[in-house]
């Protein structure tokens, strides 16, 4: 084909056994590929990712046989989420790139794992959401957002208060511009506990811009992720904000005295108990402004968050 007169990549026969090399990838035919690849090296030594496609396809030959001892799918599925990790830290190590070639390779092993994984789940060989979650992974890691949250979703209806999911959910809602429900989870998931959230997971800029400004004021590498909620609340950044559930706003009363009992008693431990009582309060003022509450325990709040940390309070009454 032309285009106003010159050739265009579809015309070159290099670059369309190229593309035939990587549908081989994608079906998992990697000795064919290979041997499609080397012939096009053939015709052009030099030709662009050519040789980072045979190194990758070698790699995963070499895995073969290891997977044929797995009769069981949930310990094929999980065997093939070790290689792959093994083989990024393979790619790193080789100064090998993610091109079209490792694309195309990821979306037959993540298929391969999801199709695995779900022949688990429907065996009842996992029953616990663990296995469904990794299956909304495998599909967030080839980006398919909305099969990712179907899963998610699916996991949330057992476990409601997993901070970890509801922040897998939130980027993924992010991931297709649903941004309110995204800072809905995020938020929740940062007040349940910003500790088992991994950070290396998250794909939204939105909470990593949040991240940076909280490294950037509190400088306490031990501690920063703690104070995360905090920053995107002063920050506005969490301004999408849930009704209360029922009987929440007592139990977060109740939390804020066990909280406090443990900030005046616990010496060790009080950098962490800190931004998460600073939150608590943030969240009893916001549901009692939804609801129309107490003034006077929404001043009370206020005041006890500027004795505990004027900056951040001046910060938040900005």
């Amino acid at each position: 084909m032309e285009n106003d007169g010159q050739l265009t990549f579809e015309d070159d026969p290099l670059y369309i056994k190229q593309n035939r090399a990587h549908k081989l990838l994608e079906e998992g035919s990697f000795s064919d590929a290979i041997a499609l690849f080397e012939n096009i090296i053939g015709g052009n030594a030099g030709y662009p990712g050519v040789p980072d496609g045979i190194r990758a396809a070698r790699f995963w030959i070499g895995r073969a046989n290891k997977l044929k001892k797995y009769s069981s799918p949930y310990g094929k599925a999980r065997l093939l989420l070790k290689e792959w990790r093994d083989f990024e830290k393979f790619m790193t190590k080789n100064s090998l790139k993610h091109g079209r070639s490792t694309a195309a390779i990821q979306k037959y092993i993540f298929s391969d794992i999801i199709e695995s994984f779900t022949q688990a789940y429907n065996e009842g060989v996992a029953p616990d959401t663990g296995i469904l979650i990794q299956i909304g992974d495998c599909f967030k890691k080839l980006g398919n957002f909305e099969r990712a949250i179907d899963m998610f979703e699916y996991a949330r209806s057992f476990d409601k208060e997993d901070p970890s999911l509801l922040s897998k959910l939130g980027d993924c809602y992010f991931s297709i511009d649903e941004t309110s429900k995204a800072k809905v989870l995020f938020r929740e998931a940062f007040f349940i506990d910003p500790g088992l959230i991994e950070l290396d997971s998250i794909e939204s800029p939105f909470i990593h811009m949040v991240y940076a400004k909280t490294v950037q004021q509190i400088r306490n590498p031990d501690t920063s992720i703690y104070w995360i909620p905090v920053i995107a609340e002063v920050s506005r950044a969490f301004n999408v904000k849930r009704e209360p559930k029922k009987g929440e706003i007592e139990k977060l009363r109740e939390e804020i005295r066990k909280l406090e009992a443990e900030y005046s008693t616990n010496k060790k431990m009080r950098d962490y108990i800190k931004p998460k009582l600073i939150n608590h309060y943030f969240w009893l003022i916001d549901s009692l402004k939804i609801v129309g509450g107490s003034k006077k325990e929404i001043e009370e709040s206020l005041g006890r968050i500027n004795e505990i940390d004027s900056e951040i309070f001046s910060q938040y009454m900005k």
